[in-house]
């Protein structure tokens, strides 16, 4: 019976996922999940229920290059057909929304793997709707206060989340104290990934690194790692699945950033526990393309003149002090800084204040430039990190546009031909400037 009224319901999202995007008020990546939860929430179960083998990933950063990662491999393998929520809506209504739009007009979905990215604090909410066979735990960061308070709440949502699932696998990050933890006392099988010490210790934790027992079975390890040019990274993999071996299996990742091999051992751990072959997994870091705002590259393009435009996602302190720090080997920087303090934002910007802007001073500056409703402010934060005899200089250049549009324009004219500019964006300001170069989520 529920499925049968799933066709006027399906039917009515179409309607408004097209009025939504013939008027410009958006990509139906939310609303319709928030409409049809409101008043049908009936349907979420009974779209759900049609996806035999459903896969979680939650925790502060990663969520959704790890998910994209999995896709890239699963999408290698007969048999597999793959439905996740690519736009990165979160949010139950988000999911919804994308089980909704993926549905056939008679309320069917054609998916063997459902692959679903899930906020920390919607993973309680929706665990036993979702009733996942697999979760992974990025990290659990610092993020903003005005999301969930302190991250013991973080830690305490996600493993009430889990504990809603005894029958799942969970995948969790090893080197994390938080995330190492999450499983303790409870019965689900557990597996850990890890980085070499040298690395993980530059991450900034929430606690003491953890260390694994080395004679422990259940982990995936990143024995060698190389940091390319472009920011690539070429890495070999050894370690164990269960019984599952894993011995030096190399792949290339093109998101940018020695932390994005975490995501990259999540979604190997993810893809073995699914009977995954080394050749698929290889096959599928090769096709993978990072997630929007993830390290992708726009270009601008105005007569004889192109400027490519380097997007790193910032949305934590974490998430910005490991970006300055990948960027502080590159020569002759051109930064612009991006900052919202929209809702998806935090509307509390103090945690400029906890993000290692101070990184900056080892870095070879060209020019900065900030942007965004709260340009002002990161202007404010530059003043007080950057130290020594070029600060006075650097600082009185650097320019202040509110309006991204208008940054781009003026930073395009500073830039020469062939330059790359990296922009550091909080989440609206990313999707706001992908809007201006042209970008929109499908």
């Amino acid at each position: 019976m529920n499925r049968l009224l799933l066709i006027p319901i399906i039917w009515s999202v179409r309607l408004l996922v097209l009025l939504l995007k013939v008027t410009g008020r958006g990509a139906g990546t939310s609303l319709p999940g928030l409409l049809v939860g409101r008043y049908f929430p009936f349907a979420f179960a009974a779209l759900v229920a049609q996806i035999p083998y459903i896969i979680v990933v939650t925790g502060t950063n990663g969520k959704t290059t790890s998910q994209t990662m999995l896709s890239a491999i699963l999408e290698q393998v007969d048999d597999i057909r793959v439905l996740r929520n690519r736009a990165g809506a979160n949010l139950s209504q988000g999911i919804l929304s994308q089980l909704l739009r993926q549905a056939s007009p008679w309320g069917t979905l054609d998916a063997t793997h459902g692959i679903f990215e899930v906020e920390e604090a919607t993973l309680p909410r929706i665990a036993q709707m979702l009733r996942p066979n697999l979760i992974a735990v990025t990290n659990l960061y610092r993020d903003q206060l005005d999301a969930y308070g302190e991250v013991d709440m973080t830690e305490k949502l996600i493993r009430d989340g889990i504990a809603q699932c005894p029958q799942a696998s969970v995948v969790v990050n090893g080197d994390d104290p938080r995330t190492a933890r999450l499983t303790h006392q409870l019965p689900n099988p557990t597996y850990f990934t890890s980085l070499p010490a040298e690395y993980a210790q530059e991450v900034p934790y929430e606690g003491q690194l953890h260390h694994l027992d080395p004679n422990f079975q259940s982990f995936l390890r990143a024995t060698k790692i190389q940091i390319n040019d472009d920011l690539t990274s070429d890495v070999e993999v050894n370690g164990r699945v269960g019984d599952v071996v894993v011995k030096e299996l190399r792949i290339t990742i093109t998101s940018p950033g020695f932390f994005h091999v975490y995501n990259a051992l999540t979604a190997i751990t993810l893809a073995k526990l699914l009977q995954v072959s080394d050749a698929a997994i290889v096959q599928g870091f090769r096709q993978f393309q990072p997630a929007f705002g993830r390290g992708e590259v726009l270009e601008k393009v105005k007569g004889d003149k192109r400027v490519y435009y380097q997007i790193l996602l910032v949305k934590n302190p974490a998430s910005f002090s490991l970006n300055l720090d990948l960027l502080r080997s590159r020569p002759s920087l051109k930064i612009l800084f991006a900052i919202n303090d929209n809702t998806a934002d935090s509307k509390d910007v103090s945690w400029l204040w906890d993000s290692q802007l101070e990184r900056l001073n080892d870095a070879a500056i060209q020019w900065l430039m900030c942007t965004g409703i709260r340009a002002k402010d990161m202007k404010v934060r530059l003043k007080y990190a950057l130290t020594g005899d070029r600060a006075p200089t650097l600082l009185q250049s650097t320019q202040v546009w509110e309006s991204i549009r208008e940054a781009i324009e003026q930073s395009f004219e500073l830039a020469e031909d062939g330059d790359r500019i990296y922009v550091l964006p909080t989440y609206t300001a990313m999707l706001e400037f992908r809007k201006a170069m042209g970008k929109v989520l499908d």
